[in-house]
């Protein structure tokens, strides 16, 4: 026995000092790695052998491995075949997704891609304004419901689209009548523009409000009456035809008139070469007399200019004018007459009758004014008292005052 013993004796080999080796002696578990060897690769395990008890007899107890199995294995083969046959796979995975694809694209083109375009084709009929174009619906999958939509809104739309231009029918007849109303305001408008010329403001303002305003009677107010009148009107009559003279008229009143309205007054009336002119004011009696007398300056600087700008078509032109203040019985009076009516605004009364009065004692270029309304503006502008003056139809002497132009301060009093 000891003899056989003997012979199994072996000498101690080569210090294996591998980490696997000393981990598998540590842990009594296996270990394995892939290492290369060359240029090949090995699969190395190292497996541990337990001291068992049945083996402690010879080998002693005070360690638990007796020994680690180490094995080592070429992987070239192994990895040969594992490359064929990843190969293999991957061509068959290939050829089964080209398969696959094919069958898809196939199969999308005749379920999905094609009844896809047939919807495209009619909505882009529809959106082009066909709205007689439909999607021919050849199954009930979500395709075939999007193509009961299309129809659906082409419907709608052809409905819409037809009761919209039965709208444009009905909108170019509007505008049609439209225009032709406005043509009519742009007429009445202009005729308008022409007849305020003749018409007094305080009477188109009064019709504005109320159309009819009968019951707009006259009613006492306190006014300043403005008269005004060519000088040598007979003898210009005798000098140029009649319808030279009425031009002439023409072109100095209208000049007066743009003046007259920018002093807030009315014209009352015209006849031949005079002018009766209204002026009242919301802001007291002060303001409208200032008005008429700043008329009275402003119309005799346009005659001057009117004179220089006429030279050699109209003989030289010289105007008189009065102006009195105080009440009066002012209103619009609208005169019926059979199948049509006329509107007038005037002032009556002994304020308008002394301003026409007045008027007939100034010479050409003069304006006077009577003694109310010099008592309103005498610290406006410079007055002369021409003194005490008896006059047609007034029973007592007036006195009566001469607005002094800039520059002329001769006999002055205020």
């Amino acid at each position: 026995m000891i003899e056989r013993i003997s012979k199994m004796r072996r000498e101690p080999g080569e210090r294996i000092s591998h980490p696997l080796f000393t981990r598998a002696v540590e842990t009594v578990s296996a270990q394995e790695a892939y290492e290369t060897a060359g240029d090949a690769r090995v699969l190395t395990l190292f497996l541990p052998l337990r001291n068992l008890t049945e083996c402690q007899d010879c080998h002693g107890a005070d360690h638990r491995v007796r020994g680690v199995l180490r094995v080592s294995l070429g992987l070239e083969k192994l990895d040969a075949e594992l490359r064929t046959a990843r190969n293999r796979q991957i061509l068959l995975g290939i050829l089964t997704i080209l398969g696959v694809t094919g069958t898809l694209v196939v199969l999308m083109g005749r379920v999905v891609l094609r009844p896809i375009a047939r919807v495209a084709a009619a909505a882009r009929q529809i959106g082009d304004g066909n709205f007689a174009a439909r999607v021919t619906v050849q199954s009930h999958d979500e395709i075939g419901r999007l193509g009961q939509v299309v129809n659906h809104m082409a419907e709608h739309l052809k409905t819409a689209h037809d009761d919209l231009e039965a709208r444009n029918v009905e909108l170019a007849d509007t505008l049609r009548s439209l225009k032709e109303s406005l043509q009519k305001v742009e007429l009445l408008e202009q005729v308008k523009g022409e007849l305020v010329k003749f018409v007094p403001e305080a009477v188109t303002r009064l019709l504005e409000n109320n159309p009819d305003a009968r019951e707009l009677e006259k009613r006492e107010a306190d006014v300043s009456v403005l008269f005004l009148d060519v000088e040598g009107y007979t003898r210009l009559s005798e000098q140029l035809p009649p319808q030279r003279l009425n031009r002439m008229i023409q072109d100095y009143f209208s000049g007066f008139l743009e003046i007259i309205r920018s002093n807030h007054g009315d014209v009352n009336e015209t006849a031949g070469d005079g002018l009766m002119v209204i002026f009242q004011s919301e802001e007291g009696r002060t303001r409208h007399a200032l008005n008429a007398a700043g008329a009275a300056f402003r119309i005799h600087v346009k005659v001057a200019d009117l004179n220089r700008e006429f030279v050699g078509i109209y003989p030289p032109v010289a105007i008189h004018v009065g102006i009195n203040s105080g009440p009066a019985l002012v209103g619009a009076t609208k005169l019926d007459t059979t199948g049509a009516g006329r509107w007038t605004f005037t002032a009556s009364g002994p304020t308008t009758n002394l301003a026409a009065r007045i008027a007939g004692l100034t010479k050409g270029g003069e304006a006077m004014v009577g003694p109310e309304t010099a008592e309103r503006i005498k610290d406006h502008y410079v007055l002369e008292d021409t003194g005490a003056h008896r006059l047609k139809n007034v029973a007592e002497p007036v006195r009566v005052f001469r607005l002094v132009l800039p520059g002329v301060y001769n006999k002055v009093t205020t």
